[in-house]
Formats: C-alpha cells, structure tokens, sequence
C-alpha cells in the first residue's frame, strides 16, 4: 500500500473508531439486503444515531459485480463468500456450497436480479402460523412502494416483457427493468411454442400473485446505466456521506451482550455486540434502543446461538450461557434442490434470457397427483418424526405435522406451482436450471465444535427426490419438443453417460442425488411464526423472550415462496422499519 493511501486508511479507521465510541440508538448486524434498507429508514431522523457491521467491502467499482450478464462470474470470486455443508447423506454423502454477497450489499450483489414475488394463496398462509397481518395484500402494498419499475419499450414487449401496469409501483427506490439486452428474435416465439405443446401457457406478469406458466422476468437493474441495482445502490451510497448519524463499521459480529440490571418484564435485554475489527481486534458496541440482526439465514442463528438465545441443551453441550431457552433457533431451513441441465447448441446468441417457467403439482403429476396427494399426507406423520429426531430434541411432531399440512394444502388443494425452470440460450449452450418450489425436507443451521453445522438435508423425504425426477423428466420434455430440440446438438451436463437418452426410473433416482446442489435461497431459521411452531420471531420481527432484539432477514420468512427472495426481504425490511419507528 502506498503512503497516502496507507494515510487516508489510518485516518478513516481513527474517525470510524471515535465515531462509534459512544452508544447508538440502533445497531444493525450486515450491511445486505435488509440492513441497508433499514439504516436508511432509520436513520432518516438526523437525532437517531444507527451503526451497521459488516465485514465487507465497497464493490462500487467493481466491473463484473454491477454488469448485469455478467453475474455468474462472480460466484468464483472474493465477492461470493462460500458456506460447506455437513455430509448429506441424501446426495450421494457429498458435502454441498451455499454462496452469500460479501461486500457492502451482501446477497444483492452476487444475486441473478430476479424480480419475481411469488404466489399470492402462499403469503395468505403466513397468518395460519400466527402472523396477523402478513398476507398477499399486505405484501403487495410494500412491494408497489419500493419499487421503481420502468416499463418495457415496444421492442422489449415483442421479446415477451409484458407487464400490468396496477401491480408494479414507480416510485420507490428499487429499480426494476426488463434487461436491456433482452434476447430479440425468433428464440422466445419458440420457447412459447415448445411450453405450450406441454400444456404451459405465457402469462403476462408473474409478479400479479399467480407466477404459474411461462414468463419473461424483470430484474433489479437501472435502466439508464445498465447495471446492477443492488441494496447499496439502492439505499447507502446516495446517503451515506450526508447522513452524520449513519455509520458503517468493517466487522463482523460475533454475539450480543446481555445487561442483567435491564432485564423488563417482556424478556432479556441486549446491551451491544461484541465483533471483531477488520484488524482482528475484540471490540464492543452499546445500543440505546435496539438490535437488529440481518446477517442472513445462515449467519443469524449461529449468531443468535453465541449469545445464548436457542436451544438450552444445544448450548449447555458448547458452554454457552443460557439467556433465552428457543428451540426453534436454526431449525426448518428449507431451500431448493436444484439440478441443472446443460445441452450443447448451435444455437447463437449475444442477448439474455430472463425465462423461468412454473408449474403446479397437477401440470407435474398429471393424472398420479390424486394419489401424491393421499400419499403425501399419510407420510406426514413419518416425516415430521424424523424431523423432530434429527432436531435433538428441539422440536415437537404435532408442530411439525401442522407446517407440513399447511404446505400439503398449499400444493394439493391451492394449486401453489412447485416448480421453477430457469431457461438459458447461450451462445453454444442451452440450459435449464430446475428445482421443486416447496421441498418437505427440513434442516438446520447450528454452532458446532467444528464451526457452522449447515445442514439443509435435501432429499430426506421420498416425496422429494420423486418430484426432483419428474421435475427432470419435463425439462427433457421441453428440450426435445419440436421447436427447441432441432437446436440441440448433444448432452454436456448431464452426459449421456450419467443420464442416458431413454433413461429408466432407476437412471433417473441414481442420477439426481448426485447432481442436486442448492438453490441458494435459504429461509426459515430464525422463523417468524408461534413460538409452540418452532418460531423465533413473532410478528413484529421481535426474538421471542428479548425486549429489544429483532430479526430482519430471510431466516424469518416462515415457508418456501415460488419466486425469489430479493423482492420479499425488501418489503419485510420495510415492513420492519415501520414496527421499529412506531416502537410496535
């Protein structure tokens, strides 16, 4: 490092440290997609001083990161921060790769920007965990005023961006687009042509509370500049040198203190973190109000467990003091078990394609879905007992059993779509990248003596290794139809060795538990739901037995959504600031 700039670093390091000496109204643990929105919300007032921690870095200038087609490079960089599974057993024993955003951002800047919400009848769901107040119509009411949506132009419309103009806001701080190199040509008339031969038609706009059929998706990028429109664009940058009572600090939190002479009447009170300076010194942060973990779901609740709120045993086997016994802490993560296919073309191309595809367990199962159903509920009760088993005791079978059946009526009796096709045309390449919507295999996130124990354990159910097949089976079915399968000139991943041209139902169970890896959306861990369900949060976001500790990140979103999760953790983080503000 030169000498100014090793000047200018000691300086800003000596201004952020006598910054942040004293207490701050709030602290707020990761600078990603909620935490930024609610630093900007809160401190919106100049006499409310908010501190974020994250440990990462200024990305603004980062070519690959904010190109909008570029996005998959970024997965093998320092930006992408990696987290190993445990050995799952399911999935041929092979230890799995979750990604999350490392930088000011987090996720948003490593993420696809796939602006897509989800199906309305599944947000309806979150009040029958206990949750007034949070359903489709509350959702969409915060998902119209963050957004900045620009209307596609007429070239764009012929390229398949439709759109209806009442469910979309334009003037929030979130831009969403139409990409705008959007693939112009014959390709997308025959990707409609080929859905529609299996029974799939175009919708208009999946982000209306039905995704089900063919789409073409908006993102989270400026149209003017073409680039990517992430959480620190959105909501820090244009802020952060005005606002004096903004601060951000480069580390990483480690646990929250605890002030035993403050403990009220509604739980534990939390008197700061502790977290480790880029330097690697131990330092500490008081709050005056409140504490708001937003580290993501699968850093909060190994947070939330170094400070001693979780399961007792849990924490009595690693020596962690006890200060709120909460079972539900790093219990029901649930993401998607994805399986890419990969053919060679001759396909050519220099555009993108945003194509995803969803569909219901009827469209999936045809006629069998009448007996999925019936199997499906009488293997609940097996399912939820291996649950509660591999939960050491944390959870119970009648709680399980109650999320499990709410997710069966969401499949079978609401019509939710399961499933999501991600399509690709790439120069040389076609690709299809497919997961199941809405998995019954629960797993975990926990402190372990060998550091974070993630355990998504996918494909623990039948049920879920029987739709990730037939799942497959339709992307074939897409790939050879009449319109696309002139295009294809041979078999890259899976080969035709690994998943032969005729594969045989035995082909295909042996071939999916060794190419199932995760979706990269995972949820649930700190869940915002009944306490006796398992949940953390209640509907406020407030941990249960703290007075002023919430959660506002992905861990609280209490189901799988049929969509992505930019879209939502922008309108729970909103939804959050209002509760923090109005001192709900």
């Amino acid at each position: 490092m030169r000498l100014p700039q090793m000047l200018a670093a000691i300086a800003g390091l000596l201004l952020t440290n006598s910054a942040v000496a004293e207490p701050v109204d709030y602290i707020i643990v990761g600078g990603g997609t909620s935490g930024l929105l609610l630093a900007n919300r809160l401190s919106r007032d100049p006499g409310t001083t908010v501190t974020v921690i994250d440990p990462g870095s200024d990305e603004r200038q980062n070519a690959v990161v904010k190109s909008p087609n570029d996005w998959l490079q970024i997965l093998s960089s320092y930006v992408a921060e990696q987290h190993v599974s445990v050995n799952q057993p399911h999935a041929n024993n092979r230890k799995l790769t979750f990604y999350s955003g490392r930088g000011i951002g987090g996720t948003s800047l490593i993420n696809g920007m796939t602006y897509i919400r989800g199906d309305a009848t599944e947000f309806d769901s979150w009040e029958k965990l206990g949750n007034k107040g949070w359903n489709w119509e509350t959702m969409m009411k915060y998902y119209k005023t963050l957004e900045d949506f620009v209307a596609p132009q007429e070239w764009q419309v012929d390229a398949g961006a439709t759109f209806d103009p009442q469910v979309h806001g334009t003037a929030g701080d979130i831009h969403t687009c139409f990409n705008p190199r959007l693939l112009n040509g014959s390709w997308y008339a025959a990707t409609v042509e080929a859905w529609s031969s299996l029974d799939v038609s175009k919708i208009k706009d999946v982000n209306s509370g039905s995704v089900r059929g063919f789409d073409v998706w908006p993102q989270t990028i400026d149209a003017k500049t073409n680039t990517r429109w992430d959480a620190a664009s959105a909501f820090y940058w244009p802020i952060s040198d005005s606002r004096a009572n903004l601060k951000l600090i480069n580390g990483t939190v480690t646990k929250l203190l605890w002030d035993d002479a403050k403990t009220e009447r509604d739980g534990a009170r939390a008197s700061g973190v502790e977290y480790t300076s880029a330097e690697g010194d131990v330092l500490q942060l008081r709050a005056k109000e409140q504490i708001i973990l937003a580290a993501g779901a699968l850093k909060t609740p190994l947070i939330l467990e170094s400070s001693g709120i979780g399961q007792s045993a849990r924490l009595e086997e690693h020596g962690i003091p006890v200060i709120v016994d909460l079972p539900g802490v790093g219990e029901n993560l649930v993401d998607n078990p994805l399986v890419p296919y990969v053919y060679k073309s001759d396909f050519s191309t220099d555009g993108y394609t945003p194509y995803s595809t969803f569909l219901t367990a009827r469209q999936l199962f045809g006629d069998a879905t009448s007996d999925q159903a019936s199997s499906v509920r009488a293997a609940i009760p097996q399912w939820a007992q291996q649950v509660v088993d591999r939960s050491n005791g944390a959870l119970n079978v009648s709680a399980i059993e109650t999320l499990m059946t709410l997710q069966h009526d969401l499949i079978f009796r609401q019509n939710a779509t399961i499933v999501e096709v991600v399509q690709a045309a790439q120069a040389g390449a076609l690709s299809g990248a497919a997961w199941n919507l809405l998995p019954f295999s629960r797993g975990s996130v926990h402190v372990s003596a060998n550091g974070p124990a993630i355990d998504p354990r996918f494909l623990a159910v039948d049920y879920d290794l029987e739709s990730t097949v037939a799942i497959g089976k339709v992307v074939r079915a897409f790939y050879n139809s009449s319109r696309i399968r002139p295009h294809v000139t041979g078999y890259l991943n899976p080969s035709a060795e690994q998943l032969p041209e005729n594969a045989s139902e035995e082909d295909w169970r042996r071939f999916v538990p060794g190419a199932v890896g995760p979706n990269n959306h995972p949820l649930g861990t700190a869940s915002m739901m009944a306490r006796e369900l398992g949940g953390v949060v209640d509907a406020k976001l407030k941990v249960y037995g703290t007075a002023n500790v919430r959660v506002v990140d992905a861990s609280t979103v209490p189901t799988q959504l049929s969509g992505h999760l930019t879209a939502t953790i922008y309108a729970i983080a909103e939804r959050a600031s209002e509760f923090i503000l109005h001192k709900c």
